[in-house]
Order: C-alpha cells, then sequence, then structure tokens
C-alpha cells in the first residue's frame, strides 16, 4: 500500500554532527490514495527513527502540504546555478592546476570536505549511498580533478551545456583551478550548470551571466526537541537563554515547556512545568525552520508563526544565529 526508504546519517548544524533519518521514495498505491495510510507509514518510520537515536527526520518533498501535516517546516534551500562559461574566463590570481583523480574512492574526498561541514550549516556527512549520488548521478562515473585543497567533478557536455555533479571549493587556489577548467569549455557549452548553496563560492566570483535557475526547499521534522537542542552547536562567546513551549499533534512527547541554555557553543536543554517568564510559543513545524537557521525568531515572529514578548524573541534570535542552511545533495 505505501514504501519509502530511510536511512540514518550525520547533519551539521552549529559546527556539530546532528544525528538523522533520511526519508526518500516515499509512494502510496494510487488506489488506496486518501485512506490515510501514507501518514501511518511516515508515523511509523519517524517512531522507528526516534527510537535509534535520530534526533531529525530530513527530506526532499514532492508535495508540501502531506509534509506540513506531519510537522515538517523548511529546513533549508538547494539553488541551481548556471552561469556561461566565458564567466570564468578571470581567475583568481593564484589558480592550482587540478590533477585527474578517481571518483570512486571518495574516502580523499571526504577529508577535504569536512572543513565545510564545521563551516557551514545543514550539509550531510555523507554515506557511500550519497558519495556515489553525487559523484555517478547518471550511473557512469563523472570526471574527478582535484588538488589539496578540494575537488569539482564534472560531467560529459551534453545539449551545450555542462553540468558540474560535485565540487568542494573552500580555497582560493582550488578555486582558482576550477574556474580555468570551466572556462576551458567556452568553445564546447553554451551554460555551466551546478547546485550549491546562497553564497556559492562559483557564483560569487562568476562574471556576466549567472543566473539562479531555481531555488528548492528541503523539510525537517524533529523528532526528539531535548535532544535535538543538545546536539546541535550555537554561537562562538555566546551566554544565553531562553524559555519557549513547543506544540505537536503527531510525537506529544514533543509537547511542552522548555527551557535552554547556552553557553560555550554547547546548549543544556530541560523540560519545565513552571515558568518565571513568559515563554515563546510556536508549533513544531516552526521550531524546525529556527532551528536550522532557515528562518530567523524575528522573521517567524513577524510572520505570526513565533509568538512571544520581543524580549524572549530576540533571545531566540542570538541562540540560533547561524549561516544559512543549504545541502546540494538530493535523495
Amino acid at each position: 500500500m505505501a514504501c519509502a526508504a530511510h536511512w540514518m546519517m550525520e547533519q551539521w548544524f552549529g559546527g556539530r554532527p546532528v544525528p538523522v533519518q533520511a526519508v526518500a521514495m516515499v509512494a502510496v498505491d494510487p488506489t488506496r490514495r486518501g485512506a490515510g495510510h501514507g501518514k501511518a507509514m511516515m508515523r511509523s518510520l519517524l517512531m522507528e527513527a526516534r527510537a535509534a537515536g535520530a534526533v531529525l527526520s530530513v527530506l526532499c518533498p514532492a508535495t508540501l502540504p502531506f509534509y506540513r501535516g506531519l510537522g515538517y517546516g523548511c529546513g533549508g534551500v538547494t539553488c541551481q546555478w548556471s552561469a556561461p562559461p566565458i564567466a570564468f574566463a578571470k581567475p583568481p590570481s593564484i589558480a592550482s592546476v587540478l590533477r585527474p583523480a578517481d571518483p570512486l574512492d571518495a574516502a580523499p574526498l571526504a577529508l577535504l570536505r569536512r572543513p565545510l561541514l564545521a563551516d557551514g550549516n545543514g550539509l550531510p556527512d555523507r554515506t557511500e549511498a550519497l558519495w556515489t549520488l553525487a559523484l555517478c548521478p547518471d550511473g557512469e562515473p563523472a570526471d574527478l580533478f582535484r588538488d589539496d585543497g578540494g575537488y569539482i567533478a564534472i560531467l560529459p557536455p551534453r545539449d551545450r551545456r555542462l553540468a558540474v555533479a560535485d565540487h568542494c571549493l573552500p580555497a582560493g587556489a582550488t578555486l582558482g583551478g576550477a574556474m580555468s577548467l570551466l572556462a576551458g569549455f567556452r568553445a564546447q557549452v553554451e551554460r555551466v550548470t551546478w547546485s550549491g548553496g546562497p553564497e556559492d563560492p562559483l557564483a560569487l566570483i562568476a562574471g556576466d551571466g549567472l543566473r539562479l535557475d531555481a531555488r528548492e526547499e528541503w523539510l525537517v521534522r524533529p523528532l526528539d526537541v531535548v535532544a535535538t537542542l543538545e546536539r546541535r552547536g550555537y554561537p562562538a562567546g555566546l551566554t544565553e537563554s531562553a524559555t519557549f513551549e513547543i506544540k505537536d499533534s503527531l510525537i506529544y512527547g514533543n509537547c511542552g515547556r522548555y527551557h535552554l541554555e547556552v553557553a560555550r557553543s554547547r546548549g543544556n536543554a530541560s523540560k519545565i512545568e513552571q515558568v518565571v517568564e513568559a515563554p515563546a510559543s510556536m508549533e513544531i513545524g516552526t521550531f524546525a525552520s529556527l532551528f536550522t537557521g532557515h528562518a530567523s525568531a524575528r522573521a517567524l515572529w513577524r510572520a505570526g508563526l513565533l509568538l512571544g514578548e520581543e524580549k524572549m524573541i530576540n533571545r531566540l534570535q542570538r541562540i540560533f544565529w547561524c549561516p544559512a542552511p543549504w545541502m546540494p545533495d538530493r535523495f
């Protein structure tokens, strides 16, 4: 009647890895839709993941209303960029000569990518299957080029387009080498396409012709509020506290009032019965967007999704400040 694929992985928020359940390929028999089978299956998956230690569930949705009804909220974005190869014709003054590498050996690439996980927000620590999807998106290995600072993987040109399958370009020299590589295709293709975040390095440095072709949102669903709050990282040097109430119509154990203390980039959370200060209040889907940093506390407050006194909203604003969450992976 209904089926889905799911697995455990880690996704980085606030500079720390958080155990999550990744969900994909959710489907219900067309003749049985509308009878609640999909919701029942998803509830079972969420409870199974919670029991296994996952504190979040993450997925790329085919439809929003169904998952919003299950308590998912927008967690971050995937941006689809494109530019003509000539946009990369003037690389930085320092540029590496990238050497071919084996796309079937992801171990050295994972080491190169690790600093991005800690500095960014929302990137998954890829499993073997995710590495295969990233580097062999069409079933065939991409052409991989790297140096000691990063890498770029490209697919063979098709229909006058060159697709970047994956990239990690944290250093200026590596970025310069990647730009020279892409510019070298200007006689063969009209556009270079790639996935990235709002502050993607190729997008920041590209010249005329850069275009944001699509911006897609992925969803997250908190499974255990206390564990969720204590597993992520927080802004360095911040000492702050906040009290808030969460409503969750699916996982009743998440309902209640919470007190969060943040110090030395760590959070200590607990459920409380009595409060000294009026708590802020939100639904679990709103908490999801606040937790990841996809939406700030003040933005959610102005939208009427987060309720409370302004001083408490400002505390939440400081606690959950982080870079805009994104991930290039789809599953």
